[in-house]
């Protein structure tokens, strides 16, 4: 049943690829592996990993929905679970296999997502180039990481991953430009409301135009003044856009406090980040994991549900269980923001261990509540 549309098995195996990629940071902090080795590790996962079966769950499901394409299913969809599968392997046996296998085998995953993706531009409407330039630039992104692994280029690992962050924020911004109009529709035929809305375009080009310029600054010019005003700029776009959901006792809807959630965060993040950049005495890496572990994170549990809902041929509401995981992650996202300022020297328990097993717990928590519908087939008998 899994093989039959993408976002059951890549929804599926996320939540083991949300939880493998933090497991090893315990170790790191109190009981100490290299702490750059492993921080590469754990980022590169945190993206390539985790971010990446995220995005493959939601092209493969949303562009054959948008743009009338084949969906990939059967032994295709395999093959691009099984890609993604040998990358992670890869990574788990990095220092026992020699660096240009692991390359190797983690490279071929967002090519081939691309591939699929590459014949839905010869539509007429609703052509997903962004989300193809975004994967392209994803693509170089990974591997520049694993040319600088093998000392081919120069260019800091760390950059490379912050940059990547930034992508998957413009998807973030891209994707929500065409989830939005639906799940707000949704929350006001819910609350007894009328379901007309428009949100016009410009809010949502101006998040993406300015992540997309916080992108390329973090990897030209990280310690700028510049990167750091183009991050309060980034932090302000978002912040203009959560006014499109406004809209009374709808807000309260899970479908929408989600997304309003996730871009909070990025208002955090980002803004924070532009003020350390500018010499306020605050931890950058802190900032980030309120865009990777706060922002990101939320919107992709918020993503996975509202699929997990609409594509098992289920209608709106969301059930109530829905806002467990994405509480543990913001309590998570907030201990691994606030501990470095406010106490530093509890960083291995509060800062990294406690986060890590309230990321798994809420991961943990979704998929049990959430694969019973992956697994069976659609409650409304329509293929999918």
């Amino acid at each position: 049943m899994v093989w039959v549309y993408g976002f059951r098995v890549f929804f599926l195996i996320l939540p083991l690829a949300a939880m493998g990629a933090v497991a090893p940071l315990p170790l790191l902090w109190l009981g100490g592996a290299g702490g750059g080795a492993m921080g590469a590790w754990h980022g590169h996962e945190q993206v390539f990993g985790f971010l990446a079966a995220a995005l493959a769950g939601f092209l493969l499901t949303a562009l054959p929905s948008w743009t009338g394409c084949r969906p990939v299913t059967g032994g295709a969809l395999k093959a691009m679970a099984a890609l993604w599968l040998a990358g992670r392997i890869g990574f788990w046996l990095d220092g026992v296999l020699p660096p240009w296998l692991v390359a190797l085998l983690d490279l071929g995953f967002l090519p081939a997502l691309l591939a699929t993706a590459l014949p839905a531009l010869g539509r007429k409407e609703r052509r997903p180039w962004e989300f193809c330039l975004v994967l392209a630039a994803l693509i170089a992104g990974n591997a520049a990481f694993h040319l600088e692994r093998l000392g081919v280029v120069a260019v800091a690992a760390d950059r490379i991953l912050f940059a990547a962050i930034d992508l998957f924020l413009v998807l973030v911004a891209v994707a929500a430009g065409r989830i939005l109009p639906v799940t707000i529709r949704s929350a006001l035929v819910e609350v007894g409301q009328p379901p007309d809305i428009r949100l016009p375009p410009g809010r949502r080009h101006l998040a993406a135009a300015t992540l997309c310029l916080m992108a390329v600054a973090e990897l030209a010019a990280p310690h700028s003044p510049v990167t750091g005003w183009l991050a309060l700029a980034a932090a302000c776009a978002q912040a203009d856009r959560m006014t499109e959901m406004h809209h009374g006792a709808a807000l309260r809807r899970p479908q929408v406090m989600l997304f309003y959630m996730a871009h909070l965060w990025m208002v955090v993040g980002l803004g924070g980040l532009g003020l350390a950049i500018l010499g306020l005495p605050l931890d950058p890496l802190a900032m980030r994991h309120a865009l990777g572990l706060g922002a990101a994170a939320t919107t992709v549990l918020a993503v996975m549900s509202i699929v997990a809902l609409r594509h098992t041929g289920r209608p709106f509401p969301l059930p109530r269980a829905v806002w467990v995981a994405p509480a543990l992650v913001g309590l998570a996202a907030a201990l691994r923001v606030g501990v470095p300022h406010l106490d530093p020297e509890a960083m291995g328990v509060w800062g990294v261990t406690v986060p890590a097993l309230l990321w798994s717990a809420a991961f943990g928590f979704w998929l049990w509540r959430f694969a019973p519908w992956l697994t069976a087939p659609r409650v409304d008998g329509q293929p999918g």
